[in-house]
């Protein structure tokens, strides 16, 4: 099995770069959408996301991840 860590951001399946734009926009409450596992280790592995240690598993948008989407916004 290979290792997946020098995993291209460009490569980002459409349900990905969805969850990265839903995750950027500002939320209140509990309105996060909700990720798949697979969904949840693409972006943590191409380090656009991180996750909580806790068990309350909250995801946070890097700025690796705000660049990310600058960048395709303004292409």
């Amino acid at each position: 099995m290979s290792d997946v860590t020098d995993h291209q951001p460009g490569a980002l399946s459409h349900a990905a770069i969805w969850a990265l734009e839903r995750l950027s926009q500002p939320r209140y409450g509990r309105d996060t959408p909700a990720l798949s596992w697979s969904v949840t280790q693409e972006l943590r592995r191409a380090g656009f996301v991180t996750t909580s240690a806790n068990s309350r598993g909250v995801t946070s948008v890097t700025q690796a991840g705000r660049n990310y989407l600058l960048q395709r916004a303004q292409s």
